[in-house]
């Protein structure tokens, strides 16, 4: 029989690998609308921006697709 300090530390490591699941789900959300308002600055957007995170020996690579019509004009150099 599991004592009551065995339980919540159960409970406890459910919520933390609950936590770890879901949070990339809303970290990737925060970085599309972030981007979104980045790159609208620039270019017209042809299509939603795909974020994959990809987690290999502890390390995140992010795989960002981000397609445009046309860049627009931002600025001009002054000669």
């Amino acid at each position: 029989m599991k004592t009551i300090a065995q339980i919540g530390s159960d409970r406890l490591n459910n919520v933390l690998v609950r936590d770890k699941n879901e949070s990339p789900a809303k970290l990737i959300n925060i970085l599309k609308s972030e981007l979104n308002n980045l790159f609208n600055s620039y270019v017209e957007l042809d299509d939603i921006i795909d974020i994959k995170m990809i987690t290999t020996q502890g390390k995140i690579n992010f795989e960002i697709k981000i397609k445009a019509v046309r860049i627009k004009e931002y600025g001009k150099v002054a000669n």
